[in-house]
């Protein structure tokens, strides 16, 4: 059996996720990572993203927000703005936020902050898309 290491996700309202788990996978800016027990420590962000939590055969998904993650070799903690479970979110909803940010970003005039703002919930939206359609297939 593989080595499990503690995992949380910490949201500004809640412990999301609190368990012994056996590995994690998440989204930065350089791409996808994967995280064992006994990973090296480090500080690094993520992006928002689907979240893999894996304990032997059993699999779950979360959406997380842009966030930190914390690693040491027995201990990783994510830090971040929102977390979903896969089941939770609604893919209708998701997927009507994702096009009105759309419509608003390519037919209505925009300054710049709000073009910024715009991209990133359509970002948001079509992570959280993503993960939802993850326990779908």
């Amino acid at each position: 059996m593989a080595k499990l290491f503690k995992f949380e996700v910490v949201t500004p309202h809640r412990v999301f996720h609190s368990d012994d788990v056996e590995m994690i996978v998440f989204d930065t800016i350089q791409g996808e990572m994967g995280v064992l027990a006994d990973h090296v420590p480090m500080l690094i962000a993520n992006i928002p993203c689907v979240l893999k939590i894996q304990n032997g055969k059993e699999k779950r998904y979360a959406y997380i927000s842009e966030g930190f993650i914390e690693i040491s070799p027995s201990k990783v903690t994510a830090i971040v703005d929102v977390a979903e479970w896969a089941d939770e979110i609604d893919l209708e909803q998701a997927i009507k936020d994702k096009k009105l940010a759309e419509e608003k970003l390519y037919n209505e005039k925009q300054d710049l902050q709000m073009k910024a703002e715009l991209r990133a919930s359509i970002e948001r939206s079509a992570r959280r898309i993503k993960t939802a359609e993850t326990i779908r297939q």
